[in-house]
């Protein structure tokens, strides 16, 4: 490693899907501890790469006020927020970006790299249009499968994956720094739709944060779970079963529903979680790159 340069680090800022955990109108068994019991709740998904006092973040959520707090205990100090990469226009992984503007932090051209149709979400539709004619921000382009160089230790490269795709692509991240790599896939139809062996990627890489949105079928009571599709960790915990057991431990899995039985620190599914040598990311947790 180059020693000239700072060490760089992935802070998970948030592991919840886009409601965050408890849900906002959530009245059922799966969320009443965490309503009464704060040290439970997890933010919505999210992490901040950071190499000196720099950051980066992999999504802009609903919850950026508290995450940003995160970081400045991490570093402990102000950060320079260098970028911004967004995943997708699905609301927790963007809304972040009004605490950008005028009425809050009021920012000054910070990069927010994008991919086309995200890029056309942002530039039509207020109030995220202003934020780019008052420069608070600026949007980057962003190429499938070309990376972005942040420093001479670290890039991201961006990858896209299937998904619900009714206002943008979607996709996943690729952090390289000089000595790992890091996966972040918060989101994808089903591992099968896509033209990319993930145990492959699993092998190939160091750390694998991956979409764990629900546990298994059945756990939506009020709309059909095929709407909103995502693999169930119990079938992808069968696929990963076939990588030897070194590689199984790079996975972490995230972006948990609130139905989610996972959340819920005693669950026999976060036993089996363990038996398979798999891992669940949790907010606050660091990667060193």
């Amino acid at each position: 490693m180059n020693l000239s340069y700072p060490s760089e680090n992935i802070l998970v800022l948030g592991t919840s899907q886009d409601g965050g955990y408890p849900q906002t109108g959530c009245r059922a068994e799966c969320c009443v501890e965490a309503w009464n019991d704060p040290e439970l709740k997890r933010l919505v998904s999210s992490l901040a790469v950071l190499s000196g006092n720099e950051c980066w973040l992999i999504d802009i959520t609903p919850d950026f006020r508290h995450q940003l707090k995160m970081i400045e205990s991490q570093l402990k100090g102000e950060p320079q927020i260098s970028g911004i990469f967004i995943t997708h226009a699905h609301m927790g992984h963007y809304m972040g970006l009004l605490e950008l503007g005028l009425e809050v932090m009021n920012t000054h051209d910070i990069p927010v790299y994008v991919m086309p149709k995200m890029k056309s979400f942002l530039t039509e539709n207020s109030p995220f249009s202003q934020l780019i004619s008052l420069n608070n921000i600026k949007l980057m382009n962003i190429d499938e499968n070309v990376a972005v160089t942040l420093n001479k230790n670290l890039s991201i490269t961006s990858f896209q994956v299937p998904h619900r795709n009714e206002l943008s692509e979607t996709v996943g991240f690729k952090i390289q720094s000089l000595n790992k790599s890091l996966v972040f896939i918060s989101d994808i139809d089903s591992w099968e739709k896509w033209d990319v062996d993930i145990n492959t990627l699993i092998q190939n890489n160091n750390i694998l944060l991956l979409d764990g949105t629900f546990y298994s079928d059945g756990e939506l009571s009020d709309r059909r779970i095929q709407d909103v599709p995502h693999p169930f960790i119990e079938k992808s915990l069968k696929k990963f079963s076939l990588l030897e057991v070194v590689d199984r431990k790079k996975v972490y899995f995230t972006h948990f529903n609130h139905t989610n039985p996972v959340n819920q620190k005693s669950s026999p599914e976060r036993a089996v979680i363990t038996e398979h040598c798999c891992q669940l990311a949790e907010d606050g947790m660091v990667f060193a790159l």
